[in-house]
Parts: C-alpha cells; structure tokens; sequence
C-alpha cells in the first residue's frame, strides 16, 4: 500500500495545487449573517414544500384507501337456506305473498326438493307447513290433499292440527261418515242374466227402451259401474235416468245412489244439491232423516 502523505510533503502537482486553493480559501474571512432574513427563507421554504407535498399526499391516501379496499375480503353474508323448488300443473292457480307464504286456490302443487327453508302454503281449507321436505299439495272443490314424498307436512285447519308423514297422504277435510241405510243397494228384477261384461252391453241396450224396464236398467248400470270403479259412468247412467224418469219408481233409489257416489268422490256442493232435491221430492222416505245428517255433514 502507498504510504499516504501530508499536501506539504507531497511533490504531486495536483496535489500541490489543491492545497493552495484550500489555503486560499481559509484566508476569505465569513460574511456577517442576516438572521431576520433567514428565518424568512427558512418559512417560506417550509411553505412552498407544504404546497408541493399536499397533492401527493393526498394521493398517497386515496391510493392507500383504495388499495386497502381491493386486497381486504368482501364479506360474506352466512349462507341461508336454500329457495324450495315449486313445480306447479297446469291448471293451477296460486300466488306468492310478499311475506314468503303461497296462497294456492286450485290445482297441485309440488315441492321438489327439500330444503331447510320454511314453506308454507294457504288453501281455502288448510294451512301446510313444512320444511326439510317433498310433498305436494292439491286443492280441489272438495278439499286440499297432501302427500308427503319425504319429511313431514304440519296441516292446520280451524282447531285441528294433523302431521304428516313420508309416505302419507291426507285429504281435509275429511269426507263424512255415510249412514248405512243410504248405501244399500235396492233389490230390482234383474234385467240382464249374463256375465259382467254380456252384462253391461246388455243393460246399455235396455236402458235406451221406456218404462219400468229401462228404469230398472239404467239403475242397475249405474250400481255395476260403480262397483267396477267406473264412476263418470256410474254417474251419468244415473243422471240419465232422472232426467228421463223424474219421478219414476225407482227415483228415490237413484238419488240416493247418486248423493252417495258424489259423496265418495268428494264433489261435496254438488252432493248437497242432490240431498236437498232428496229432501223436497221425497219428503216421506223413512231414509229422510240420514239424508238431513249427511247433507248437514257436506255444509259444515
């Protein structure tokens, strides 16, 4: 390493002639310093960076309000329960509420999927509510049926609360019960001695005749039909037959055969129209009184 020497000792001349301009330098005495106006360059050269700074500063804290917003998490809100998924017929009529709640007037409704939000419906008849579940709702003129696929429904109707289950089905209200006299079937003479399907083509043939035998024919058409399930044709024989014979023999039997089927199939309001023609035409059957039980069941 070269040894370092003082500028005097060195023989470097720019070395020599730097310490010259050092001396030099050391013999200019110091201007005397006006203090007033130094304090007045310091101030305003605070001032002046004030101003500079303000903009970028106020930059800065946009740029970091904004930053934060971008790199923090949006909330997440607790996830609620799923909507139900309503599948509805065709011919349905229902409306949903502003408060969640489903008025259906007419028609089926289905819940497809069971969810842990609450459903509740409102027919003429019934409330139902449910959650967790599958089932459909249906509501005709003579009642609300429900069936429960999964889960259980809670019906409610006046004072009366049933639950039902998976596997279920309930219709409300219930139909009432009908008084054994009225469904006894009247003894005729039988017009028609064949099998059940001879049989039927052969009172078919009857009953387009007159008089007592097409009566008799028409009545007994209606009771084979019903007892193999065929009710709309049960129940138009019968009304073909107190259209054509009002006050035939037999019309006390076909009213009662009619009130009874039209019962069953819960078609109540048109049940009722037939008790009372009952009560009016035949005032004097000893069958008056569990006809005015049964008409006054349908009412209620």
């Amino acid at each position: 390493m070269d040894e370092l020497k003082p500028w005097s000792a060195s023989t470097d001349p720019a070395e020599v002639k730097a310490a010259r301009l050092v001396a030099l330098a050391a013999q200019v005495p110091p201007a005397p310093l006006d203090h007033t106006s130094w304090d007045r360059v310091v101030r305003g050269a605070d001032g002046a960076r004030d101003v500079v700074l303000l903009p970028a500063f106020a930059a800065a804290l946009v740029a970091g309000v904004l930053l934060v917003l971008w790199l923090r998490p949006a909330p997440v809100s607790p996830a609620g329960p799923e909507a139900p998924v309503l599948v509805a017929s065709a011919n349905s009529s229902f409306a949903q509420q502003p408060s969640g709640v489903v008025r259906l007037d007419a028609g089926r409704l289905a819940v497809q999927r069971a969810t842990a939000a609450k459903v509740v419906f409102i027919t003429p008849h019934v409330t139902l509510e449910a959650s967790r579940s599958r089932f459909l709702a249906e509501v005709t003129a003579g009642g609300t049926t429900v069936r429960v696929e999964e889960g259980e429904v809670v019906l409610r109707a006046k004072d009366t609360t049933r639950v039902v289950k998976a596997g279920e089905t309930l219709v409300w209200p219930p139909s009432p019960n009908i008084p054994l006299p009225l469904t006894t079937v009247a003894s005729t003479t039988p017009v028609c001695d064949a099998t059940a399907g001879e049989r039927l083509d052969c009172l078919r043939a009857e009953a387009k005749g007159d008089g007592l035998l097409a009566q008799a024919a028409l009545y007994e058409l209606g009771v084979l039909e019903a007892k193999q399930g065929n009710r709309t044709d049960a129940l138009a024989a019968w009304t073909t037959s107190l259209s054509r014979f009002p006050d035939g023999v037999l019309h006390p039997e076909v009213r009662l055969a009619l009130l009874v089927e039209l019962t069953r199939a819960r078609r109540f309001t048109e049940a009722v129209a037939v008790a009372r023609a009952f009560e009016e035409r035949c005032a004097q059957d000893p069958r008056l009184a569990d006809v005015v039980a049964l008409r006054r069941s349908l009412e209620r």
